[in-house]
């Protein structure tokens, strides 16, 4: 349904409501042979009234206004209506249904939309409310071609209208609206005497003037079928480099950049698309009769599409990878949206072509999202490069001392200057932490996360605070058993259960059903609603331990039994179940603090117990040494101020998050009553007195770990003698936590 006509156009005009742009296109006297309406109104008086073919297409018969509505079904059922009267063009009047692919498969360019405000700008069901708050002194109406993607086609003709101080959202779109009556049937006639006539480039009607698309590509991923498929539309491709190879290889038609610009490749091939030719073409602003008379007068052909990635900088930095003409042209491309398409990613080129081959060009949104994508991609590109410099390989390379010779070579790299950091969104989530905020969980682009090999095999959707407890939990049971874990627990496994980011359970023993068991005797109360992190594989009776517990929402583990997850899903089908790789080391911590940015090293345990002190007269037992070493490590993920408690092995008692250390003793020895006694205690910073040792004391905790420093350490150790328990300073290495 292109090209010209042979005969006066049909038009079909689409409504819904009451009809006052109906009456505005029959007062012009267009030709209108049908009306069309998605249910009973108004408008289909109107057309009778006129003595006009009125058909009602109702949704009701094809699912009605909810969920269950087939809008592809009653596309096409309305499509069928319009070909059976041999209609041209569609114009919708305030039709209340959105259409689908059918209709635009049928008649491409030739439907006509009408919007209550100055596309791009407010496009959406809500354009004149957007318009009253964003404060804009005028918006206006626009006539456009309407595509798939709404109002997102090209724009036929716009008319503004000033916003007053006064206007409500009623007053300033009534006011839209009598301009729209106007312009509309002006821009319907236009359009319909267009296509009558010999023009070749009639408002609506594919372009005949050829496109022309710049490849210049590092990644070849998809290349060789794009290419084919933008030759097949009858576009000119301009190549150079390895692009150029590869498309000959391929035996596609192409131009060199070279032969374009009459510039051969120089400097190794650092410059070879730097040329105006190339980026007069592609930065010519063709509504701007300057830019036109200028690459007219030069002979430059305009460039209408960019396929560019740059070189793999992130994976292999130096000098020689970093591109220069790359983002050169990507910038250019993405500067120029309204009229030039930019590609950075292969993923994208299926889209592309699909949509050139539909529409026959890029919809505006479509170049848009490009552009930015296109910005994202230079960005995270410069980050890369400056992060390099930041490692000091460069200046190193050149023999050069850092400016900062006070600082350490990890906080040059951990603290530098600036810090640029590109994050790319990983994932939507259900809900931030609370269900009226919303969440996503990003990852530093070009770094995987063990988020990223996460398995979920059942359970509903995640929210933040899933995450953020799940990554707390996963990490804790890798701390805690294992390489790296306390003395003697390197044959052993562990569970911890977390709750609101803290521990509330957490153990070491030599099997999983042990471990588990000993992890939620600690609290079980508030285990219920955790995060259960599993330090092997669930197995059908390490399932079966755990649907006998409390209810758990996350449960996390290397892997599961396919018997274990139906065990599970039996338990509480909304139980997320979720298998993981170990995680990946923490580099750098962020926190926001509104427009500033707290940035830190990671809380690592750097002083191994081996070389603890002993600062009383009683000496801990080896057992209470490996008690002691546990406890340190669930105190050190535990919120400030923190006192954990444990006793063969097992977390018994875990006090967190209080403004006195006292207090977070007493919750601790609270929880684990008849528990603490003959166990080992950790406070992740310094006793200030001796009150908080002198609770576990009277809870018969046989030893404590602390950092040590206070001014009144003397003072502590000597009531710890005095009440006979051991007590070990950690070498001033506190872990607050917050």
């Amino acid at each position: 349904m292109t090209g010209q006509l042979d005969a006066p156009a049909r038009l079909a005009v689409l409504a819904s409501g009451a009809g006052s742009i109906l009456r505005s296109i029959l007062e012009a006297a267009l030709p209108v042979a049908v009306v069309v309406a998605d249910r009973p109104c108004a408008a289909l008086d109107i057309a009778r009234g006129a003595g006009i073919d009125a058909v009602l297409v109702d949704r009701a018969d094809h699912g009605g206004f909810g969920r269950s509505f087939d809008r592809t079904g009653y596309t096409a059922a309305l499509t069928a209506e319009l070909e059976e009267r041999g209609i041209d063009v569609v114009v919708m009047a305030g039709f209340g249904t959105v259409l689908d692919a059918p209709i635009h498969q049928a008649y491409p360019g030739r439907i006509l939309n009408t919007h209550p405000a100055l596309l791009p700008a407010f496009p959406g069901w809500h354009a004149v409310e957007e318009a009253l708050a964003a404060g804009v002194a005028e918006t206006g109406t626009t006539v456009h071609v309407a595509t798939l993607e709404m109002d997102a086609g090209p724009i036929l003709a716009q008319r503004s209208v000033p916003v007053l101080p006064d206007d409500t959202v009623e007053s300033l779109h009534e006011r839209i609206k009598q301009v729209e009556r106007v312009l509309y049937p002006e821009t319907i006639r236009a359009f319909v005497d267009g296509l009558a006539t010999d023009a070749p480039d009639a408002p609506g009607s594919p372009a005949e003037v050829e496109m022309r698309a710049l490849l210049s590509v590092y990644d070849k991923t998809g290349l060789v079928d794009l290419a084919r498929g933008l030759s097949d539309l009858g576009w000119e491709l301009v190549s150079s480099g390895g692009t150029s190879a590869a498309l000959a290889g391929a035996g596609i038609a192409h131009t060199e950049v070279a032969d374009l610009t009459g510039a051969p490749e120089m400097l190794g091939g650092r410059v070879k698309t730097l040329h105006p030719s190339i980026h007069g073409g592609i930065l010519a602003d063709r509504d701007d009769p300057g830019h036109r008379a200028d690459v007219e007068a030069r002979g430059i052909g305009l460039i209408d599409l960019v396929v560019c990635n740059l070189y793999p900088f992130g994976s292999d930095p130096s000098v020689e990878l970093i591109d220069v003409g790359g983002p050169t042209m990507v910038r250019a491309a993405a500067k120029n949206h309204a009229h030039v398409g930019v590609v950075v990613d292969p993923a994208d080129y299926g889209a592309v072509l699909e949509e050139l081959r539909r529409d026959g060009a890029l919809t505006a949104a479509t170049r848009v999202r490009l552009a930015r994508q296109a910005f994202a991609h230079t960005a995270a590109y410069d980050a890369a490069i400056v992060a390099w410099f930041d490692s000091g390989e460069p200046a190193a390379g050149l023999g050069v001392e850092p400016e900062d010779g006070d600082a350490t070579a990890e906080d040059r790299v951990l603290l530098p200057p600036t810090l640029h950091l590109t994050l790319e969104r990983a994932g939507s989530l259900r809900y931030g932490e609370n269900p009226h905020q919303h969440g996503a969980r990003y990852r530093i682009a070009g770094r995987p996360s063990w988020w990223d090999g996460v398995v979920q095999h059942a359970g509903t959707a995640l929210s933040y605070l899933n995450l953020f407890d799940a990554d707390a939990a996963w990490r804790l049971v890798h701390e805690l058993a294992g390489a790296g874990g306390p003395p003697g627990a390197a044959d052993e496994v562990a569970v911890a259960i977390i709750k609101h980011a803290n521990p509330c359970g957490a153990a070491v023993a030599a099997d999983l059903v042990a471990a588990y068991e000993l992890a939620l005797e600690a609290d079980p109360t508030s285990a219920f609603g955790g995060i259960v992190a599993v330090g092997g594989a669930v197995t059908a009776e390490v399932s079966e331990a755990i649907a006998e517990g409390p209810q758990a929402d996350v449960i996390i583990a290397p892997s599961f039994e396919p018997a274990a997850v139906e065990r599970l899903v039996a338990k509480r089908k909304a139980t997320r179940l979720l298998s993981a790789a170990a995680p990946e080391p923490i580099e750098r911590q962020l926190r926001g603090l509104g427009n500033s940015v707290l940035v830190q090293g990671p809380d690592r345990f750097v002083a191994d117990p081996s070389t603890w002190t002993v600062a009383t007269s009683r000496v801990p037992t080896e057992s209470e040494w490996r008690d002691l070493a546990l406890a340190w490590r669930v105190c050190a993920r535990t919120t400030s101020n923190a006192i954990a408690v444990v006793n063969g092995g097992q977390a018994v008692g875990v006090g967190a998050g209080q403004q006195s250390r006292v207090v977070a003793a007493e919750l601790a020895v609270t929880k684990a009553g008849e528990r603490a006694r003959g166990g080992a205690a950790a406070s992740d910073a310094f006793f200030p007195f001796p009150d908080g040792m002198l609770v576990l004391a009277a809870a018969g905790v046989a030893a404590v770990v602390q950092p040590g420093g206070s001014i009144r350490d003397g003072e502590v150790v000597a009531a710890a003698d005095e009440v006979g328990i051991a007590m070990v300073m950690a070498g001033g290495e506190r872990h607050f936590r917050h």
